[in-house]
């Protein structure tokens, strides 16, 4: 902002002197050199004249020769015979009609203002052959341009660099003061916790990365506590979830057991009848709690998974195998087919598998059995590979999700149906266990609704980047 007004300064004189026929600042300095030189070779003339034959001064032709070649390099002689002024240059006149010549010739100063311009005076004094005093006053110009070109044009400088700072001024302050201004007002916004606003980026260069680096950390804030203020909101829904669950069991217990007590339960069938349902609630809350605990300790990341390279039709085959005995037992039919002829190899846990399959399983049983007796239960699993992932498909028969709860039947505590009912909707962790297991193994996890009705889950996971001997799986199944 220093410099750049001197340098625009200099590049406008020069244009200055180019449109005045100057195309060079080295031409105006030839002109005044010439001047003056031109001026000296007329002086020697004089001087001549003045000692060797000064009545060529009373000549009208050779004085006024003389005088016209003296004005064409701005000078002129003022010439006095016995103290009074007998010849004044035209030029002159013309210059400074108003002038006082005698009193300017009785007082001659060293400087002297003739109309725009300054002029050098010198004093030569002489005697006419007659033995009259002679005396000339020698006026030169002293400088090329006008007198008022100085002020004028060191007002003309300061404005024009005044002007250019002012531009200057307002250029940065777009492309610098504005943008930091911005952040300076977003930093207070965020000061005063408001992460909403978003920084738009409007400079360049360090500014410009600035502006983003800063809207880049306002963005991770803002996720940081929004996660903060939804780990807060699942908190209280955990809270609340677990104070439901665990109070409908126990109230039933304590109910059934006061029944025992006050002798309600009077017969044996009934003490019987009473409790198996105390036991049956108690296994329920035991289930829950045992669920709360996985949950919570998947959910802090404190669980560690056994990874193991298998072959996972082998491995589902071998589990469906155990599971099919208790399926038919509840009136489901369990059937399995592989759509890839070789071994598809994972890397995965095989514990915590199974718990995900089970759990899957367990919830198509479950809102399988609410159609009733009627229609044949069934559950169909499906291994295929595709790429770098090995799918599983689960379909029931069971009437499928309604639309509007796929997105969140994933979710911790969850139920398709609100009425939180133990016998039905189960404890609303078992698909949050499936989804918080899957992720650790690098997979995805997703349910949709069946061409032909029924609900289909399907999971993705990553095959095994490196060959590996592959573990035995009687291993897997002995566990």
């Amino acid at each position: 902002m220093t410099i750049v007004p001197f340098i625009l300064m200099i590049a406008f004189m020069m244009f200055v002197f180019y449109a005045g026929g100057m195309q060079d600042i080295r031409q105006y300095i030839e002109i005044e050199k010439s001047e003056k030189m031109s001026q000296m070779l007329i002086y020697g003339e004089l001087s001549y004249v003045i000692e060797n034959d000064a009545d060529k001064l009373n000549q009208e032709n050779y004085l006024s020769d003389l005088q016209a070649r003296l004005g064409e390099q701005w000078a002129g002689l003022l010439i006095a015979k016995d103290g009074k002024v007998m010849s004044v240059p035209a030029f002159l006149l013309e210059l400074s009609p108003e002038q006082d010549w005698q009193a300017l010739f009785d007082n001659p100063p060293d400087k002297a203002s003739l109309g725009l311009f300054r002029f050098e005076t010198d004093v030569f004094g002489f005697q006419y052959p007659d033995g009259s005093e002679g005396e000339i006053l020698l006026l030169r110009r002293y400088d090329v341009v006008p007198l008022f070109w100085r002020p004028v044009g060191a007002a003309i400088g300061l404005a024009f660099v005044a002007l250019t700072g002012l531009l200057l001024t307002y250029f940065v302050s777009r492309s610098i003061i504005r943008p930091i201004h911005q952040l300076k007002t977003a930093a207070l916004q965020i000061k005063d916790g408001d992460l909403s606003q978003r920084l738009v980026k409007t400079g360049k260069g360090e500014i410009g990365q600035l502006s983003t680096a800063f809207e880049a950390m306002r963005i991770r804030l803002k996720q940081s506590i929004d996660q903060s203020l939804q780990y807060e909101e699942n908190r209280k829904q955990l809270l609340s979830h677990i104070s439901h669950d665990l109070k409908t069991p126990i109230s039933a217990i304590k109910g059934y057991v006061e029944g025992i007590m006050d002798g309600i339960a009077n017969t044996d069938e009934k003490r019987e009848r009473y409790m198996q349902t105390i036991y049956r609630k108690a296994s329920d809350m035991d289930q829950l709690i045992d669920e709360l605990f996985l949950f919570s300790k998947l959910d802090l990341q404190t669980v560690a998974f056994d990874f193991k390279v298998l072959d996972i039709k082998r491995y589902l085959e071998h589990f469906l195998e155990e599971q099919r005995f208790d399926l038919e037992k509840s009136g489901v039919k369990l059937t399995y087919s592989a759509l890839a002829k070789q071994s598809i190899m994972i890397a995965a846990d095989p514990d915590k598998l199974s718990r995900v399959l089970t759990n899957i399983l367990n919830n198509c049983v479950k809102y399988m059995g609410q159609e009733g007796e009627d229609g044949e239960k069934r559950i169909e699993v499906t291994i295929q590979q595709e790429e770098r992932y090995a799918v599983i498909e689960l379909e029931d028969s069971g009437p499928g999700i309604d639309e509007e709860d796929l997105p969140y039947i994933f979710d911790r505590f969850y139920r398709a149906e609100q009425s939180r009912n133990s016998e039905t909707g189960g404890s609303g962790l078992g698909l949050a266990i499936v989804k918080q297991i899957i992720e650790g193994h690098g997979g995805v996890v997703w349910a949709e609704n069946a061409i032909n009705g029924g609900a289909r889950f399907i999971l993705k996971l990553p095959l095994a980047t490196t060959p590996k001997a592959v573990t035995e799986h009687e291993e897997h199944t002995d566990h």
